[in-house]
C-alpha cells in the first residue's frame, strides 16, 4: 500500500527536516472560542488579513449570526 507513495513521502519528510528549506507562511487559520465552547474558524493568506480581521471593534459578534445552525436548532429535514 505505501510502495505507490513512498517516494513522495520521503521527499515530503526530508524537506520537513531540512532546516535550510526557506518558509514562508502560506495561510493563517484563527480560532476563536466562546465561553460557551462555540468555535469558530477563519482562515487568512496573509498575516495583515490576520491583524485587520483581529482589530475589530467587537469579535464576539461573530458568535452571533442567525446564518449558522446551533445545538438548539431542530435538525434540517430532507424532501425526497
Amino acid at each position: 500500500m505505501i510502495d505507490s507513495i513512498k517516494d513522495s513521502l520521503e521527499e515530503l519528510v526530508d524537506n520537513s527536516l531540512d532546516d535550510s528549506t526557506e518558509r514562508e507562511i502560506s495561510k493563517v487559520l484563527v480560532e476563536l472560542i466562546s465561553n460557551s465552547g462555540e468555535v469558530k474558524g477563519h482562515e487568512f493568506e496573509s498575516v495583515s488579513e490576520v491583524l485587520e480581521f483581529l482589530q475589530q471593534e467587537d469579535l464576539k459578534e461573530l458568535f452571533f449570526t442567525t446564518d449558522s445552525y446551533s445545538l438548539f436548532d431542530p435538525p434540517p429535514t430532507f424532501d425526497d
